[in-house]
């Protein structure tokens, strides 16, 4: 189970590097997101109107946490073990 740990090749340190860059960049996607919805609903409850600009910067944050996400989970699937 955990013996490719013990025999890092080249091929699985360049798959561990690459699967930590997609998740730190997905994290942080979400990261912000979140905190672009929180002020759009801060904006709404002062203005009673919804801010565009704030509305379109978090929508385009979940489209790409999406694309992230799947980008992710397809590259889990490629586990250099990873037989099945």
């Amino acid at each position: 189970m955990g013996e490719h740990k013990q025999k890092p090749g080249s091929d699985w340190l360049a798959w561990e590097k690459q699967r930590d860059s997609l998740k730190n960049r997905w994290v942080i996607v979400v990261v912000a997101f979140w905190v672009t919805a929180l002020i759009a609903a801060a904006m709404y409850v002062v203005n009673k109107q919804l801010d565009f600009i704030l509305t379109s910067i978090a929508l385009g944050m979940m489209v790409l946490g999406v694309w992230l996400k799947s980008r992710y989970q397809q590259h889990l699937r490629q586990e250099p073990d990873n037989k099945a």
